[in-house]
């Protein structure tokens, strides 16, 4: 479903759409939605591979603290729960 909303260019910026919405046959409505939604996927991409960027230099962090410092226990609530429980197996059954 489209719904309408009005956009202001100014008289350059609206020139080439017109233009270029000519050149391809198009609206300039459809040009704009089509520049719009190609302009959201790219920033998405954009922060997206931002994202992953971090992961690896996080990743290589970690790699280089678990070399210099040895492996560090990712899951310290679970150890304590599994230690908790078997102390609590003992005390309820020897």
């Amino acid at each position: 479903m489209l719904v309408r909303t009005q956009v202001l260019f100014d008289e350059d910026t609206l020139r080439k759409l017109k233009a270029a919405a000519e050149e391809q046959g198009r609206s300039v409505s459809d040009l704009v939605r089509q520049l719009v939604e190609s302009g959201l996927e790219h920033q998405r991409q954009q922060e997206l591979q931002q994202f992953e960027a971090l992961l690896g230099k996080l990743r290589q962090i970690r790699e280089e603290n678990a070399a210099k410092y040895g492996e560090v226990e990712t899951d310290l609530l679970e150890k304590v729960r599994e230690e908790r429980s078997r102390e609590l197996g003992e005390l309820l059954w020897g």
